[in-house]
């Protein structure tokens, strides 16, 4: 991707909805990965170098209630912290507009695995979430 102008990253980029190579709906940006390079100067403000989806990250976003949650599942289900967290190289993105495009197949994340559950197992059986007209 060439290199981004005048892109606000709260406004355009954090929350904003994420699609695959395939233009599937693959989750919503829930965090982002700032680095500073060792040789970088002094005043060059840091580069965004990852984007996560899903996992605690996302928890953390909603509540303490949620972190305290998603614990208690991880620790039922007898998973690591990170558990379900899709790290994806900021330079996977293909453009930034309405949604963010990435080069990956979002079939392949594990935030992907946990997002597939939800919805065939819990948010499909919400009347209207498949988009069903009455």
């Amino acid at each position: 991707m060439e290199q981004l102008h005048g892109v606000q990253l709260v406004h355009d980029v954090l929350d904003a909805c994420l699609t695959d190579r395939n233009g599937r709906k693959i989750g919503r940006v829930d965090a982002l990965v700032l680095t500073l390079a060792a040789d970088q100067p002094p005043r060059e403000p840091p580069r965004v170098t990852a984007i996560l989806i899903g996992g605690p990250v996302r928890a953390e976003r909603v509540g303490k209630w949620m972190v305290k949650l998603r614990g208690a599942i991880s620790a039922v289900l007898h998973r690591d912290r990170d558990f379900g967290v899709s790290r994806v190289p900021f330079s996977a993105v293909r453009e930034i507009a309405e949604t963010i495009d990435l080069d990956v197949d979002g079939t392949t994340l594990p935030s992907g695995h946990l997002e597939r559950w939800l919805g065939d197992r819990i948010i499909g059986h919400i009347p209207g979430s498949r988009g069903e007209k009455k």
